[in-house]
């Protein structure tokens, strides 16, 4: 059985699996074997929203909007096209913070990504210490 499946595949052109001192024989158009391929994780998929249910509100959408009007372009970098709201200070469910019309600036998605994944390097080094 071992001895046919071998012979398959090596008339599809045959490579060996590039995980390290791993020898099985895989298609040229793969790069892993089945035993060492990752499941793909989408980012974030895992993350815990506090506030996701905040953001479907009126009181929200007002806010944001007050905000953008205020300030149309990005705090960082001046932009004024994709345009996000940032919290200053993660409110992590606290309602009070989530609305403070003063914890909120205007950025664009790019910035938004730097800022936010500044933010979780910090705090993944507070928890590890």
């Amino acid at each position: 059985m071992f001895l046919q499946e071998c012979i398959g595949i090596l008339r599809m052109r045959a490579k060996i699996c590039n995980f390290p001192s791993c020898n099985k024989l895989i298609k040229q158009d793969e790069r892993y074997c089945e035993s060492h391929i990752k499941p793909k994780v989408k980012p974030f998929e895992n993350a815990v929203r506090h506030n996701e249910g905040l953001y479907n509100t009126t009181r929200w959408r007002k806010l944001r909007k007050e905000v953008l009007s205020e300030t149309p372009y990005c705090a960082k970098c001046g932009i004024s096209k994709n345009l996000e709201i940032h919290h200053i200070v993660p409110p992590r469910g606290n309602e009070g913070l989530f609305f403070d019309e003063n914890n909120c600036v205007p950025v664009c998605k790019s910035c938004h990504r730097i800022i936010t994944a500044r933010e979780i390097k910090i705090v993944y080094k507070i928890n590890s210490m």
